[in-house]
């Protein structure tokens, strides 16, 4: 789940800064509404991704890429609040 939730966040993250590229730099509402979305589902995603790893005799692949997925999806929000903020 935790890998679902981490591929989810990346490609959500893509989507809206590509639309937000689109319409000239100006995010809507709804673009703000799915960042808030995907730190929501990386932040549970990276939770579930270490309460799995926890598990002995466990196939940890999956939760490895859950939490590298959900580590960048919730440093790409915070990257896009920074440049917002700051205007880098």
């Amino acid at each position: 789940m935790s890998s679902v939730l981490g591929v989810i966040a990346v490609a959500s993250l893509i989507i809206a800064i590509y639309r937000t590229y689109k319409i000239g730099g100006i995010a809507t509402e709804r673009l703000g509404g799915t960042g808030v979305m995907i730190l929501l589902f990386s932040t549970v995603g990276l939770i579930l991704g270490y309460i799995s790893k926890a598990k002995p005799d466990e196939f940890h692949l999956f939760s490895y890429i859950g939490i590298v997925l959900n580590i960048m999806a919730l440093l790409g929000v915070s990257f896009v609040l920074y440049a917002g903020a700051y205007g880098v």
